[in-house]
Order: C-alpha cells, then structure tokens, then sequence
C-alpha cells in the first residue's frame, strides 16, 4: 500500500497504473508493449492540469520506496512524457533515476530473463539521455545540481555518467553570454572528472569560452570570479576560473577591481584567506595591459598603517609581492622599500620586536639591484618628509628646493635610476605632495628614453600615476626638453604661475580659492573625500544588499554621510581662516508615500551671525539597479516616467540617484531629473532609464553634493516648494537638513 502523503495519479490514469500495480513480475515484460499504448491514447487526449498531476506522481515514485518490477518498467518507459522541464529540477535526478533502472534490470536478470534485461537497459537510457538533455537545454545552470554525485566523463563531444547516459554538449550549449551558466556547471564537474576526459572537457570549456563576445560575457564572469576571491576557501577555484577564461588574465577593470577590495580588506582587517587570494589573484593578472603586481603594491600605497587594524596584512602583501617580483624592475623594488620603511616606522610605535629584523631582510634580498644605496636613500627620505605634508610641521619651500636638488643630484646618475625614481614618485606620493613630486620628476626627465616612460605611465594601474603623467606629457609637448641633447632640467624654484600658486598653497602662504562660494580647495576636498568614502563603501556593499528595499539602502546611505560629516567636522576648522560648521540631520516620514516610491529632499541652509541668507530645497527620486539571475544586472533603473513628471511640475530643482554596484568606479550615479526624463523619452520607455545613458550623463554622489548643492547651484528657494518638501501628499520620505553657519 502507497503511503498517503504520495501524490496521486490523475483520475483518468488510475485505471493503468492499477492494472500494473497489479501485474505479476514474471508477466511485466510482455504486458508493458499493451501499458505503452495505452498511456499514449493518454497523452493525446490528458490536459495540462492531469499532465502535471502525472510529473508530480511521476516524481513521487521515483523516489526511494519500496516498488514493484511492473511499476518500474512503467515509469522507465514514461520518462520522456512525465518529466518535462517546465519547472525547477529536482536535486539529484540522474541518480534517482539509474538507481531505479539498476533495480528493474536486475529483477530482471534474477528471474532469468537476460534478453529483456538488456534491451530495457538500453532503451531505459536512451530514454534518461533525452529527459536530461531536455532539462538542461532549459535550465543550463542546473548540471550540478541533476547530476550530482553520479561519476562523469567527456569523450570530446557528450558528457557521459556511469558510462551510458551520455549529454551532447554541443546541443544544449547556449550562444553568447546564454552559455556562461553551462560552462561554469561544466566547470565545476572537472574535479570529479576522469583523467581521460578532464582535459577534453578542460579544452571544450576554453574553446566555448573563446567565442562568447567577451563584452557580453565580462560581467557575468568577474562577479563569479570575486565570488571565488572573497571566499576563504576559493583560492584554487581561481586559478582554474582563470585558465578556462584567458580573457579575464588581461580585464584592466577585473585588476582593478581585486586592488579595490585588497586595500578595503587589508584596512578593515579582513579574513587572512582573502587577503592571500586577492594577492594570489593580482598576481594572475599578468597579461599586457594590466600589470597585477602593482595592483597589488597599489592595495597599501593609499593605505595608512598607522591606523590599520592588523599590520599582518600588509606583512603578508610585501612579502607575496616580493617573491613574484620580476629582478629587472627598480620601480617595484624602490616602492617595496618605501612601504617596508614605512612598517617598519609604524611597527616600531606600536611595539613590534621583530621590526628591525624584518627590515633587515627586506633590504637583503634587494640589495643586489643597482644603485642599490640610493634607492634605499630615496625611500627614507619619502617616508620621513611625505607625512609631514598632513601636519603642521611642513616643509618650507627653501627646504624643498634643497630636497629636489639632492634628489636630482643621486637619482639622476643614471638611467635605471631615473627610470625608478620618475614611475616612484608620480605613483607613490601623497596628494599633499603633488606638486613636489611632480617638480622632482620635472627635473629628472632628461632624455628622449625619460620622456617616453612618462607616455607610459599614461597606462599605468593607478588613476594618481595616470593623472599626474598627463600633466607632465602636456608640459613636456608644450616645448620643455624637446631637444635631443637638451641639458638637464633642474627647477630651483616654480616656473610656472601654477606652479607657485600651489606652492604658496602648500606652505600657506596664499591660500586657494576653490570652485565655490567657500573658496577653499582644501575645504572642498575634505567634503568630497568624506561623502566619497561612504559612496564608495555602498556601491561595494551593493551585490550583496541589492535585495533590500530601497528605503533601507537609502537610509543606511544617510546615516553614513551624516556620521562621515560628523566625524569630519573637527577638521574644518583647521582649513578655513573664519569659522565654520556643517552640520547634517536625516528625517524619515512616519508613513512612506502613497506610491511606494523612495525620495530624499535636500534642504540647504546657510546663515551668517545668526540670520539665514538663504534656504533652498533639492528633490531626490532614488532607484537602485537589481539583478534578474546570479550576476546579470538590468539594463535599467526601474523609475515611472509618470512620477518624474509629477516632480518636475513641482520644480525644476531635481535629481535622480542611482544606486549601483562598482562597474568602474565604486561611486552612485547622480543625473538631472529632467535629463532622465528625455533618455526616456529617447528609447520610448515609460518606465525605466537605460543604465548605459544613465552613467554616460551622471555625476559621483560626492561631486553632485558637494560642488552642486552646498556649492548653492543648484535648489529651489521658492517657501511653498521647500514646505512641501516636509509635509503633506508631496512631502518626501527622507528629508536631509544641510546647515552651514
């Protein structure tokens, strides 16, 4: 008797199966031509809801329980019409299945009747090919989980488990990016593969990988491929992701990308294994353009160990960057020592025994290369003079001329020298020496072999590297040096106005004005840099948060700018000569708009002596980019056309912020309402912003906020619109109060 929780046959198929529940076994062979007929007439005239009574019945039986041979020659033989693949599959078909078929064919066999037993073996199989090729055709990402623990093999054109069922690859494959799912299921069987057909699996996978159009393909594999890197047991997931997609060894984007997530994780302290699998990963990528070493290096030359929670993490860096550094790069080896000098400094404050023995071993194992004594000379002296840019104690500007003649004196002897110095200077040095740095390689450039290691570091890794190498390229083609044997060029002092508006800057001597009403620079950077951070961490943090409500997201974004800003406002008072204070506070509406929709109302107020000089509000409809399967993001924001003409009738003082992932840069997207509206308008869509157009037109979180709406160009200062914003059907849901005094 069936257990009653089974799901029962359809009404109009109880009568078979209780014809072959009760055929005897030596009698099931020869009535199954009589039951195969008669579930054809079936077939043709059962509907979808019977149909799917009978898979789920089907599905039932399949499982482990006591079966009579009869009943399981029935249910063999009508596979291919009880399971089609119109739902999810169930974990471990393949191997319920065979286990079902090895049970008919051997009481088969033990009742003596060889012959049969073959035959039903064979067409048995034919018959699990087919459904399991079936599934697959319709759920490629599924292998893994159909096959599971059945052994496999690959013979150069069908998978083939146990020997019989055999898969041909070739016409379940998808075409573009429709068959990444499928290789990397493909992927992920070649541990359990045999040895014959591991390696013809391992070359089907690289030559499918070859023809998917890689822009297609691009995204879907670096989120699978930092899946690896960020799990701490992934490591060697990695190197074989990477074998099978060669592509992915020369992504500038995937480079810097795993640089991103280095520095995040050797500055939070992060776990130990992803620390060595984003160095083990850097160092994968070592196909011309991207140069993953200096990623890596890259990961702690921005990094602060004086404030980092572990300093085991940059230890282990320095020491994975050291054993896989090429013997003929003095750039690499001069930055190496310029960051153990600077472990060294902060292990010593923080009590560290073994400090000078680790220096000591760093230097020996560098002290080969040539002009050795110098290089170590250059990355004391960065590591004793950069710091003191951030503090009072600032060099004075005789002393700097006196710094870049010596450093001109010993670096620019000869040309690996200068080759190291000029990449070291341009990539290592801190935002507050800029310009020295850039003064410093000035005066080294001396040859037409100089000038062409500044074109290329217009390709080096770091965006710092980069930007400063297009300075020195425009002053370089504006006619400094063009001579063949020009003499060498030694700056005792700025020669530019440029040049000595910024160091009047530095020394604070004049300070300079910034691009608004404030009029400081430095001012405008610390804002930028604050609300850049937060933007950054939740554009990181958004794969993973993405399935949040938008509300959520957008509050826990606020709550961020607000304790960045609070945390930051001790240092304002050091940049401006008058007084100044920000300050920021975050209000949620108790009941969320009637339309379901987030919006953030920014209202800016500044007072001067008591009297507010102007109030003006800013409109913010917010929509975050979501996923539509592991790893494949929309091509939209899903924003109503409608809503934002209802805004825009309000005011013109409007904006749409988009929440997305770290494509290229880990920043949210910023546009004007009314642009939005027209890229809309544009694709004939009433309900979605293309994302391509949306990051084409948009500006950084930071940079919109900063320079557009405490800069004051942008708000409405109308009382009727800014009381709307707080109250009423109108009013948004989150309305951020901006006080400057």
């Amino acid at each position: 008797m069936q257990p009653l929780v089974e799901a029962s046959w359809p009404e109009s198929l109880q009568a078979l199966h209780a014809r072959v529940a009760a055929t005897a076994p030596q009698e099931a062979v020869a009535s199954s031509a009589d039951w195969r007929e008669d579930f054809a007439r079936w077939v043709r005239g059962a509907s979808l809801e019977e149909r799917n009574r009978a898979q789920a019945a089907a599905w039932e039986r399949l499982s482990p329980g006591e079966r009579t041979p009869a009943e399981l020659l029935f249910l063999l033989s009508t596979l291919n019409e009880l399971l089609w693949p119109y739902e999810d599959p169930r974990p471990g078909l393949l191997k319920q299945v065979l286990a079902r078929q090895r049970a008919a064919v051997m009481a088969l066999r033990d009742a003596g009747d060889t012959e049969n037993a073959e035959r039903i073996q064979r067409e048995t199989t034919v018959t699990v090919s087919t459904v399991l090729t079936r599934y697959l055709k319709r759920h490629p990402e599924a292998l893994s989980t159909l096959v599971r623990d059945v052994p496999c093999t690959y013979d150069g054109r069908a998978l083939r488990f146990q020997d019989a069922v055999e898969v041909d690859l070739k016409y379940v494959m998808g075409t573009g990016a429709k068959s990444v799912d499928l290789l990397e299921q493909l992927r992920s069987l070649l541990p359990d593969t045999r040895d014959g057909g591991r390696d013809k699996l391992t070359d089907f996978i690289r030559t499918r990988a070859a023809r998917i159009p890689w822009p297609e393909a691009r995204e879907v594999l670096g989120e699978r491929l930092f899946a690896l890197a960020t799990s701490p047991d992934g490591r060697s997931g990695m190197r074989g992701f990477l074998a099978c997609y060669p592509n992915g060894r020369k992504e500038p984007d995937w480079c810097s990308r795993a640089g991103l997530l280095l520095a995040r994780t050797v500055e939070v302290g992060g776990p130990p294994a992803v620390v060595e699998n984003l160095c083990d990963l850097l160092t994968l990528f070592d196909a011309p353009p991207v140069d993953g070493l200096r990623g890596a290096l890259g990961a702690l030359v921005q990094s602060d160990f004086e404030t980092a929670a572990d300093l085991g993490h940059a230890r282990f860096v320095l020491d994975h960057c050291q054993g896989t550094m090429r013997k003929s790069e003095p750039a690499l080896a001069l930055a190496l020592l310029w960051l153990e000098e600077r472990l060294f400094r902060a292990s010593i404050r923080r009590g560290v025994p073994e400090a000078f023995e680790r220096r000591t071993r760093a230097r020996a194992k560098l002290e080969s290369l040539p002009g050795f004594t110098h290089l170590v000379w250059l990355a004391e002296e960065c590591a004793e003079m950069w710091p003191r840019f951030r503090t009072p104690a600032r060099p004075g500007l005789d002393g700097l001329v006196a710094w870049r003649k010596e450093v001109t004196w010993r670096m620019g002897r000869k040309p690996v020298l200068r080759k190291a110095a000029i990449e070291f200077l341009l990539w290592c040095a801190p935002d507050e020496a800029s310009s020295e740095a850039e003064l410093a390689t000035l005066a080294l450039v001396r040859t037409a072999t100089d000038r062409r290691q500044v074109r290329r570091l217009l390709e080096h890794p770091s965006p710092r590297a980069r930007f400063r190498a297009r300075a020195l390229q425009s002053f370089l083609q504006a006619g400094a040096g063009q001579g063949k044997h020009a003499p060498p060029f030694e700056p005792s002092e700025p020669t530019t106005l440029t040049a000595s508006l910024r160091h009047l800057h530095t020394t604070r001597a004049v300070p300079v004005g910034g691009r608004t009403w404030l009029r400081d620079r430095d001012l405008e950077d610390l804002l930028v840099g604050a609300v850049g951070r937060v933007e950054a961490e939740a554009a990181q943090r958004h794969p993973q948060r993405f399935r949040e409500e938008t509300s959520e997201l957008v509050a826990g974004l606020l709550e961020g700018l607000r304790s960045e800003l609070e945390r930051v406002q001790a240092d304002l008072g050091s940049l401006v000569a008058s007084p100044l204070s920000l300050s920021m506070a975050v209000h949620r509406q108790p009941a969320a708009p009637t339309d379901g929709a987030t919006e953030v109302a920014f209202v800016v107020s500044v007072e001067r002596e008591g009297f507010v000089r102007t109030r003006r509000v800013v409109r913010v409809p917010v929509a975050k980019l979501e996923q539509r399967g592991e790893g494949q993001w929309l091509p939209t924001f899903r924003l109503g056309r409608e809503r934002l003409d209802a805004l825009l009738t309000r005011t013109e003082a409007a904006f749409c912020l988009f929440l997305v992932p770290a494509f290229v840069r880990p920043e949210c997207w910023v546009v004007p309402a009314r642009l939005a509206r027209a890229l809309m308008e544009a694709q004939g869509a009433l309900s979605g912003v293309p994302r391509d157009s949306a990051q084409g037109a948009s500006r950084s979180l930071a940079q919109w906020l900063v320079y557009d709406v405490l800069g004051l160009w942008v708000g409405d200062e109308r009382p009727d619109v800014v009381d709307a914003a707080r109250e009423g059907d109108t009013a948004a849901e989150f309305v951020v109060d901006l006080t400057v005094r």
